[in-house]
């Protein structure tokens, strides 16, 4: 090796020996404000994310009334029974009965008495009209409607819920034919455009809508929303407020008695019972029927009637069609399979008819027709179901959605006199 080689050798070891001199020292410093930096990066999301959410929660209201949302399902809440219900209150009538009789007897009836009444009724009127409206069909421009003698007729309603979006009227199907549009009129007289948001033909009942943001801040000062009564609890001789349109003329309103609770109307798929009252009005009237407490018990429908009877004030009992109001305030199809029955009574099962309901009428091309049910069928069973009466077959009918296929099971008179077995499939349609 030569002096040259020598040298180099030796600086190579040199190099080796000191090489951890050439290390690069990590900036200890620096390490600690980058996580520094990280720490005070997820504060500030964590802050941020706290401010959004209360900013979202405060401001929701506001964006949703501004551009809409989904409506508020409508829930119509069910009635007690009759019979318990009316229990109920003979027990408080027998524990309060003493005190009212000595009560009458110890202070017999004077004008002022009778005034106060009077006044006191006139409180509760004034009270419940908040809720009714008329509906006036208008056939051409609204200008043109308003004019004498333009085509226009007008039925009384009231409301009925509010979902939020729109605001929800009950009547009768408005009368004209060819209508164009449809204005509401609510207590105050303010007036507003209104829709058709469902109808059932069956009972003539429709469910009209007016959206809530074109309602101004007055009018809602003036209206309110009905309060649905218990008209299980209704008897005869009590004492109710007939409002709306009953006398052929708007805004009006009178007093009676309850005639009849007992009375009954059979109509498609089911059995609706009737509210008479001692009124006396027109013939074509409507409105609602209201207890002494401010609660609709009826809904007026002087169609319902004996021609020689329509001038008496009668209507749907309020219970028997809550729910009915609660699927067409929903936009919903009242279920419709097409069948007038009647209850197989005790007399008709001694002559060997099974219990049911027996099927006096099939309407025309309906859901009951095109399923082959016949007059004289009698209906056992609907979806495995047993029915035993009209109001057991209606109750299964009205939890069926429009387009579902039940399976009736029924028994029919074969030509031996004897009763035999037979099965109906039925898609369930919708009478509008």
């Amino acid at each position: 090796m030569d002096k040259k080689d020598g040298l180099e050798e030796e600086h190579r070891e040199s190099e080796e020996e000191y090489s951890f001199l050439q290390e690069v020292i990590k900036d200890e410093t620096g390490g600690r404000k980058l996580r520094s930096g990280i720490l005070h990066m997820i504060a500030l999301g964590f802050v941020f994310g706290i401010v959004a959410c209360f900013s979202f929660s405060v401001s929701k209201p506001w964006i949703e009334e501004k551009l809409g949302g989904d409506p508020k399902q409508v829930t119509i809440p069910k009635d007690e029974l009759e019979e318990e219900g009316k229990e109920e209150e003979q027990d408080e009538n027998a524990e309060t009965g003493p005190v009212q009789e000595e009560t009458q007897e110890n202070s017999a009836p004077d004008a002022e008495s009778y005034r106060q009444m009077l006044q006191s009724l006139r409180d509760i009127a004034r009270v419940s009209g908040k809720c009714v409206v008329e509906i006036t069909g208008l056939t051409g421009e609204e200008e043109e409607a308003q004019e004498p003698g333009a085509s226009k007729d007008s039925i009384s309603g009231i409301i009925v819920a509010d979902n939020g979006q729109e605001l929800l009227i009950l009547g009768k199907r408005c009368p004209v034919k060819d209508v164009k549009s449809i204005l509401v009129t609510f207590a105050g007289g303010d007036g507003y455009e209104a829709v058709v948001k469902a109808y059932d033909a069956n009972l003539g009942l429709a469910v009209y809508a007016v959206p809530r943001d074109v309602i101004s801040d007055e009018t809602w000062t003036k209206i309110d929303e009905a309060v649905l009564g218990n008209s299980n609890l209704v008897n005869t001789g009590d004492t109710v407020i007939v409002l709306g349109k009953p006398f052929g003329y708007a805004n009006a309103y009178n007093y009676g008695l309850i005639s009849s609770d007992a009375m009954n109307i059979n109509l498609s798929d089911g059995q609706y019972e009737l509210i008479y009252t001692d009124v006396s009005g027109s013939g074509s009237g409507s409105g609602v029927i209201v207890n002494v407490r401010g609660e609709v018990i009826g809904i007026v429908d002087q169609t319902l009637l004996e021609e020689d009877s329509r001038n008496l004030i009668a209507g749907y009992s309020i219970s028997d069609i809550k729910e009915i109001i609660e699927l067409l305030s929903n936009g919903g199809s009242v279920p419709y399979i097409g069948i007038y029955g009647v209850d197989v009574s005790e007399d008709m099962k001694e002559q060997g008819l099974p219990q049911g309901v027996y099927v006096k009428e099939v309407e025309a091309d309906s859901p009951a027709m095109t399923a082959g049910i016949q007059n004289g069928d009698i209906i056992t069973s609907v979806d495995g179901g047993e029915i035993i009466d009209v109001m057991g077959y209606h109750n299964i009918l009205m939890g069926k959605d429009l387009g579902n296929r039940v399976v009736l099971k029924g028994s029919r008179q074969g030509t031996g006199g004897e009763y035999v077995d037979i099965d109906f499939t039925v898609t369930i349609g919708s009478k509008q």
